[in-house]
């Protein structure tokens, strides 16, 4: 039986000129998904933003006795049980620029970093607090310093402590990259992450390894961000705090850490 070549060429061709029709609208639909998922994650990203800066407030305004513990001993760095409840008005003439829980005047700008909520102190989980810190749960600020793709780049963090099924889960998110988010179970380990994407990224060989310094970077150190997390009722029932080591004069430590300060940084890189 002869075989008719040209009647099966213009079906052969019919077949691809439809394949391709059949492929661009793929491509256009994949297209258009892309960019919704894209405004989607946005949107997520501005809805978990707000939700938690307002749930922030809401449960910082259940300590309506406010108190910060001080020792009389000015020389004494560490929190002592037998301290006396202070009022908000003897809070407001020693720090007079940091607004009480009661005020609900966040985002609140300090030295280096910006926070928009303080968070809640979840004293029954020992995950959330240390002997020398306190993890509130809820707790986000932003701070700037050196991208992790581009260290000689500009970029805003996202600080986030979240509640991963009873377990901290730290969070760093870089501005305009979702799917760049490090996370970590300690404030150390997240921090580290962020470290060592820059030390990967940069073509220069660093003399010293850079050390993470996670609670600093987070703002946690920061002596307005302990007065507030003090000032909660809350502290007294978390059971292994002792108190703070740290000095309360961290602004120079910031200032000239590299893995702190972006200025810093690309002094350190330059070396």
């Amino acid at each position: 039986m002869k075989t008719d070549y040209k009647k099966t060429y213009k079906k052969l061709k019919r077949r691809v000129k439809n394949y391709l029709l059949e492929n661009a609208s793929i491509v256009d639909e994949v297209w258009l998904l892309q960019k919704e998922l894209s405004a989607a994650r946005s949107e997520r990203l501005s809805l978990i933003e707000r939700l938690m800066f307002y749930e922030g407030l809401e449960k910082a305004a259940i300590g309506q006795h406010q108190y910060l513990h001080e020792s009389r001993d000015h020389t004494s760095k560490n929190v002592t049980q037998n301290q006396t409840v202070m009022t908000e008005k003897t809070i407001q003439n020693k720090f007079p620029d940091i607004p009480t829980l009661r005020d609900k005047t966040f985002p609140l700008k300090l030295n280096n970093i910006l926070v928009h909520s303080i968070g809640e102190i979840i004293p029954a989980n020992l995950n959330f607090h240390t002997s020398h810190w306190i993890y509130p749960v809820g707790y986000v600020a932003t701070r700037i310093y050196a991208h992790p793709r581009d260290p000689r780049k500009k970029c805003v963090f996202t600080c986030k402590i979240l509640n991963n099924a009873g377990v901290p889960q730290f969070q760093l998110i870089p501005d305009n990259d979702l799917d760049g988010v490090l996370f970590g179970e300690t404030a150390n380990k997240c921090h580290q992450e962020l470290l060592n994407c820059i030390q990967g990224s940069t073509n220069e060989s660093l003399k010293v390894e850079l050390k993470p310094k996670g609670e600093v970077f987070f703002g946690l150190s920061n002596p307005k961000v302990k007065s507030l997390i003090m000032s909660d009722v809350k502290i007294k029932q978390c059971t292994k705090f002792k108190g703070y080591i740290l000095p309360n004069d961290t602004e120079m430590l910031e200032n000239n850490d590299p893995t702190l300060s972006f200025a810093e940084l690309q002094s350190y890189l330059r070396q």
